[in-house]
């Protein structure tokens, strides 16, 4: 396989851009969801990927989750569908367990009684990058090809 450093640079570099970006447009109260976004790029199987971590509570703040008892309205903006809350009962008894994490019980409850309105911001993080990282991958992929291949144009007839 040629050597594909250059590209490689730019999937490395739009690795951490991506979760910079996902990080400036979360929507902050704390800071934790803004500062949880980590980009990795991986070589595998000949092909690149660009994989970003964050909370896992930032989808749901992205695009929303329908409660119990009420529907959220959508937002197109958002990455995905908003999520279904679904009850969950504790092994054996008539309770449920609670949601939320670290959230404290009575905002959980209204979670998921009301459902959370989306906070749209995952989509447009990902265009702003998009937008760079395409021509800038387009001009590493020409000059693998220029340092990889002698020629493209040579024709051998027998």
């Amino acid at each position: 396989m040629a050597n594909l450093d250059n590209i490689k640079d730019i999937v490395l570099t739009y690795a951490d851009q991506y979760a910079q970006e996902l990080s400036a447009r979360a929507p902050r109260r704390t800071g934790r969801l803004a500062d949880s976004y980590r980009g990795v790029a991986k070589f595998e199987q000949n092909k690149f990927t660009i994989e970003v971590y964050g909370e896992d509570y930032g989808i749901y703040q992205d695009s929303g989750v329908h409660g119990a008892f009420h529907r959220i309205t959508p937002d197109n903006k958002s990455l995905n569908p908003p999520g279904q809350f679904k009850l969950k009962r504790v092994n054996g008894t008539n309770r449920f367990k609670p949601i939320g994490g670290d959230l404290p019980l009575q905002q959980r409850f209204v979670i998921m009684a009301n459902g959370l309105k989306p906070q749209p911001f995952m989509q447009d993080a990902i265009d702003v990058v998009n937008t760079s990282f395409i021509a800038d991958l387009e001009d590493a992929g020409v000059k693998d090809v220029e340092q990889n291949f002698e020629t493209l144009t040579k024709i051998e007839v027998s």
